[in-house]
């Protein structure tokens, strides 16, 4: 009787270590699973981020792009933009011409604007002997001409001529052409074999449809046989 008593004391030990093992391992197993619950959803959560950074990349390269794209099609509109448009200002460069059917009284001088190095760009026309502005705004406006003694007058003024150089303003405001800049000297025949030049260049205020033209004491004595011995021009700032 007592061995019976023995062995199922034996046999409730067992059992109990074998219910105490077995709730170990579920306790195991379950944190386990938990672990694995927790890995997973902070996996997730990483997988997230790196999803929505990779999508905010995505935009700036393809805003990159674009940019780089309008750059390719207009490689001068940041340039532009630099500079204040400056390439598109109005702009003109005359050159001398010979001068046709001038009247003593009036020596207003005639200008090449297509050929060789002349041209007038953004606006800016020659017609009628002068140069239209197209735009209010400050200007800088030069001219240079190349005066030389010829036979004729050297004969006259005995050897020695005064030559004089003027730029002047056609306006609706004044009923005559307003002188803005204007220089003089004297041409002798015997210093730089009788040619002389006089430069003049002023930065201007002008309006639209102001008129700017280039009188001169004696057109006969304008040397226009080179280009760059007599010209006009103007240019927008």
């Amino acid at each position: 009787m007592e061995q019976v008593r023995m062995d199922m004391l034996q046999e409730e030990n067992h059992v109990t270590e074998t219910c105490a093992t077995q709730g170990k391992s579920l306790r195991r197993l379950k944190s386990l699973v938990t672990c694995c619950i927790l890995g997973l959803c902070i996996l997730a959560v990483f997988i997230v981020y790196l999803m929505v950074q990779g999508f905010m990349l995505y935009q700036e390269l393809k805003g990159i792009y674009q940019v780089s794209d309008k750059a390719a099609v207009h490689p001068l509109s940041f340039k532009e933009m630099e500079s204040d448009n400056y390439m598109a200002k109005p702009r003109a460069h005359l050159t001398g011409k010979k001068q046709l059917n001038y009247v003593s009284k009036v020596q207003t001088l005639q200008w090449e604007n297509r050929h060789g190095l002349a041209f007038t760009e953004h606006g800016m026309h020659y017609t009628n002997q002068s140069l239209e502005i197209p735009k209010t705004g400050y200007y800088f406006v030069y001219s240079q001409v190349t005066f030389r003694l010829t036979a004729n007058t050297a004969e006259k003024k005995g050897k020695i001529e005064h030559v004089s150089l003027t730029i002047k303003k056609i306006t609706s405001k004044y009923p005559e052409p307003e002188e803005l800049i204007s220089g003089a000297k004297n041409v002798n025949e015997y210093e730089s074999e009788g040619y002389r030049p006089i430069y003049l260049g002023a930065l201007l205020f002008l309006e639209e449809k102001d008129q700017l033209i280039v009188e001169v004491s004696d057109i006969q004595m304008v040397d226009v046989t080179v280009e760059h011995k007599t010209f006009f021009g103007a240019f927008m700032l």
